[in-house]
């Protein structure tokens, strides 16, 4: 029996195999799986677009359960792409609308200092209140009026120099708060409605202005529109909220925070009307309108302006007029017929008093100007989801909107057999109605969210 050769094995069926089978390792070996799907999956994709037929050619699908579960998930498809584009819109969209606001209101602002006249010590008014004790004294002719003697009582009040006699109009720029602590330096404007909140931190009508003797209260975005307040959960006891307004520069100091529900309007309400407190208000927990959070702040004196008596906004922007005929009105004018005369009694000064004939005189007609009430800010404070019932209708004719152009879109890339057709004209309406869609559903979420 000849000897085996392992080195150089003779060729036959076995050892051809084993030769292939070294060959496929090898080439796997050197090509990996990766490669290999990769490989595998072209050979398909170019399969699949040999026997494809254009999307433009193909026949209508069957309206079978299939055709219905297909159309319901295209649906959630959508609504899920609209909810992202909605937190986009609320997170940055009303962010670039209230930026846009706050330069307008900063330049108005400026303006307005700079057309108040500072306050001085000397501006400082003295009231002089006269007491005057009398004794009457009968006799059968008249009635004489003894003055005995007078007292003299001296008050010191800072003087009102803002608002002027034109009035604070709602939506005006009427302060800057500034709370070094959490960066916030935003414009307050004059109510708390839904437009001025878009604007920045608005002030309740119904409290006294920033600098003003009383609880001053300003309420303010926590995640949209800029989040002028977002991080006032943050505020510490002692921290400083700077408040300058016209009438000059206050500066108050946190005293706490908390927790109440939207109901609660009685935290904004003034209880010493002889201290000047601040109260910041937004919803709370951010992202939701549940509750509402409250930062109470007292002004420190020794580094504020002097702070004046409430005076409320002395004119509204809107006024409704009222006719009064001359039926409604009728003016009395005294006449006199007689000179006073004056004569001595027991060493002091008698007065007699002169005989008056009242005339009635009849105006022509006059047209009296009734101010428009501001909002009911404690209705603004509690309000919540779907507090603007006309938005659910603008709602309708912007989504309305929104499918239609979709709908041409549609058909001009099925006539022209190309996507480019209608959907590069379609971009920029759609865009636009779109934006207009998210801003009517934001008005039916709180003001202050």
């Amino acid at each position: 029996m000849p000897p085996v050769d392992n080195e150089h094995p003779v060729d036959g069926p076995e050892n051809h195999q084993r030769s292939r089978l070294r060959e496929q390792l090898s080439y796997m070996h050197r090509t990996g799986p990766t490669r290999r799907w990769a490989r595998w999956w072209r050979h398909r994709i170019n399969t699949a677009r040999q026997h494809r037929r254009a999307r433009w050619d193909r026949p209508p699908e069957p309206h079978d359960w299939r055709w219905g579960i297909g159309l319901l998930g295209r649906g959630l498809v959508v609504a899920g792409l609209a909810m992202l584009g909605f937190v986009a819109y609320q997170l940055w969209g009303t962010g670039l609308q209230t930026a846009a606001a706050q330069r307008d209101l900063d330049a108005r602002f400026s303006a307005l200092i700079a057309e108040t006249p500072a306050m001085s010590i000397a501006d400082t008014p003295t009231t002089t209140t006269a007491v005057s004790p009398t004794t009457t004294v009968a006799s059968p002719a008249s009635t004489t009026t003894v003055v005995e003697n007078s007292t003299t009582t001296t008050t010191t009040v800072a003087p009102a120099i803002w608002p002027a006699d034109a009035g604070i109009a709602i939506g005006d720029p009427i302060a800057r708060i500034e709370m070094p602590a959490i960066g916030t330096d935003h414009i307050v404007v004059a109510g708390v409605g839904v437009d001025e909140l878009q604007q920045g931190p608005g002030h309740f009508p119904d409290t006294p202005l920033p600098g003003q003797l009383g609880n001053a209260a300003i309420a303010g975005h926590r995640t949209t529109y800029g989040q002028p307040f977002h991080d006032v959960d943050r505020l510490a006891e002692g921290d400083d909220i700077v408040i300058t307004t016209p009438a000059g520069r206050f500066v108050y100091r946190v005293t706490g925070t908390g927790i109440v529900e939207p109901t609660d309007y009685y935290v904004v309400a003034t209880d010493d009307p002889t201290t000047a407190v601040l109260t910041l208000t937004s919803c709370h927990p951010k992202w939701s309108a549940a509750q509402r959070i409250i930062v109470s702040a007292t002004l420190d004196p020794t580094r504020s302006d002097t702070p004046s008596s409430p005076t409320g906004y002395a004119a509204a922007p809107e006024a409704t007029p009222a006719i009064l005929t001359a039926a409604d009105i009728t003016t009395t004018v005294a006449t006199t017929d007689a000179a006073s005369e004056t004569t001595a009694v027991s060493g002091a000064a008698v007065s007699t008093p002169t005989t008056i004939t009242p005339t009635t005189v009849t105006p022509a007609t006059t047209v009296v100007t009734v101010p428009e009430q501001p909002l009911a800010s404690d209705a603004a404070f509690s309000r919540g989801w779907f507090h603007d019932p006309d938005a659910i209708g603008s709602v309708a004719i912007w989504a309305a909107v929104l499918i239609a152009i979709a709908v041409v879109a549609s058909r001009l890339n099925r006539r022209f057999r190309t996507l480019a057709a209608g959907t590069l004209p379609a971009l920029i309406p759609f865009a636009f109605a779109l934006y207009r869609f998210y801003a009517e559903v934001n008005r039916l979420l709180p003001p202050n969210l």
